[in-house]
């Protein structure tokens, strides 16, 4: 009895030395060696991951990510910059505060966290307003100079219709870094210009997005009562004449040939109309540019679709001034381009210097009289090509002016910005830099939308992938599986 024993339990043993030494147990030890060592690299990786700070943004509009604009001129500080952010614990704006710290990475801006409960005197240094929470504070270490960015200023929500529908829809917007990066601007600027923007004869009303933009550059724009005024006020760096439909008076003109004469700069569109425009126009020949009543027209596919007087162009020279931060490949919109034609500046005087920086096409033509919906080509319409954008620099008694033409005031319309690859009001900012004397180029950041965006995928495509994940896919697998369960049997 005890030798049967004894066999039963031999057995027993042999048994499991060979299930010990079989192949499913090596299999299994080496599975799960190999779940172990994933698990680890995973537990390393995120570790690693999570010490470096490393983040991906996924958002459409790279909300969370600082435009290169932004990192170039923070890369560039030479002096300290404090950002402080004014938030209770835990009433944090999430999105407000990761674009918050993206700007305390750089090694010249310091970002601290202020709770107004515990420093309730702290806001009172900079503002007389009241704090709404996740304000912000941008100051220069070195000379102290200050800008306070409530939240109301870089979060925007509005109302908007939507004309398919005929429903109210509410639009949510981020403006933090174009807020910050513009009060980074200011406190490190020399420089604070102001823009004095006539409206006195029918001139286009900058939107308010481009506006903004202008005010995050650090222009400070004023509406000028030019009819009761007699002359520019001595603190104007730069006159604004968007396209005057109506003409100027003779003192207006004279009022604008001395500001200039005496180193004054003005920015001047040009608007069709079939008024009389004569003295208005006697401006623009002071530098060398001739006006006619005419709309232009692309004919060789220059312009937006379906809109032949919407001209579409490129830059004649990227050395000049203004358009020295744009290359060959960049292009302007004109909608609605009046004609103009730029005389040589030496029959005028010897100190003025015009440039053309765009022109339309050779297969461009002018319509003098233009009809509704009747943009052919008639004999007799003057042709190609024409001036769009003008750069004039002139010497008087040692005191230097600088103009920029317009062939149209509906360049700076809001619906150029961030429309493709457009450049029109990125020209707008620069010639307003290259008239402020700005030696590093401004940088205004356009808002971003956080609403949330849904992909709409077309019927077939969604039908094909349908197809794939639902069938194709899942049989795929099925005969995968009978064909090695078919190998393994013959083994």
């Amino acid at each position: 009895m005890k030798s049967e024993n004894k066999y039963i339990d031999d057995t027993q043993k042999t048994k499991r030395r060979r299930a010990l030494s079989g192949r499913n147990f090596k299999q299994g030890l080496y599975s799960s060696i190999i779940t172990i060592v994933v698990i680890a690299i995973v537990i390393v990786i995120n570790l690693f991951v999570s010490k470096l700070d490393i983040k991906i943004d996924l958002t459409e509009e790279n909300v969370y990510t600082l435009t290169e604009e932004t990192k170039d001129l923070a890369n560039n500080l030479t002096e300290d910059i404090d950002i402080y952010y004014i938030v209770k614990e835990d009433d944090e704006y999430t999105v407000l505060k990761n674009v918050i710290n993206q700007y305390g990475k750089y090694p010249h801006i310091n970002v601290t966290w202020k709770d107004p409960e515990l420093y309730p005197q702290f806001a009172a240094q900079y503002t007389d307003g009241e704090i709404q929470g996740n304000d912000v504070v941008v100051v220069n270490k070195s000379t102290g100079l200050y800008k306070f960015v409530p939240f109301d200023e870089m979060y925007n929500s509005d109302y908007t219709v939507n004309y398919t529908t005929g429903q109210y829809e509410q639009k949510y917007t981020l403006d933090a870094e174009g807020r910050i990066t513009s009060a980074i601007q200011y406190v490190t600027s020399v420089i604070q210009a102001k823009m004095y923007i006539v409206s006195a004869h029918g001139e286009r009303k900058l939107g308010d997005g481009v506006s903004a933009l202008i005010n995050k550059a650090n222009i400070d724009m004023v509406d000028f009562d030019v009819k009761s005024a007699t002359e520019i006020p001595d603190d104007c760096n730069m006159l604004l004449i968007d396209g005057p439909v109506s003409d100027i008076s003779k003192e207006e003109l004279d009022m604008y040939k001395n500001y200039l004469d005496n180193g004054g700069n003005a920015i001047l569109a040009v608007a069709y109309t079939d008024k009389d425009m004569t003295n208005y126009n006697s401006l623009l020949e002071y530098y060398g540019v001739k006006v006619s009543p005419a709309v232009i027209v692309e004919a060789d596919g220059y312009y937006m679709n379906n809109y032949p007087s919407y001209l579409m162009a490129g830059f004649e020279t990227v050395e000049s001034n203004i358009a020295a931060e744009f290359s060959s490949d960049d292009f302007i919109i004109c909608p609605i381009t009046s004609m103009l034609e730029l005389s040589d500046a030496s029959t005028l005087r010897t100190s003025l210097k015009t440039t053309a920086l765009a022109l339309t096409s050779e297969g461009s033509y002018a319509k003098v009289n233009p009809q509704p919906d009747s943009y052919l080509k008639e004999e007799g319409d003057p042709e190609g090509p024409f001036e769009l954008v003008i750069q004039a620099e002139d010497t008087y008694k040692d005191k230097s002016s600088k103009v920029a033409i317009f062939a149209t005031p509906y360049m700076f319309e809001d619906d150029w910005i961030d429309y493709y690859t457009c450049r029109n009001i990125d020209l707008l900012i620069d010639t307003v830099d290259w008239m402020n004397d700005v030696d590093q180029e401004t940088v205004a950041i356009p808002e971003r939308s956080l609403d949330a965006v849904y992909i709409d995928v077309p019927f077939g495509a969604a039908t094909l992938w349908g197809v794939l994940t639902i069938i194709v896919i899942p049989l795929g697998i099925l005969v995968a599986g009978i064909v090695v369960w078919l190998v393994r049997r013959k083994r």
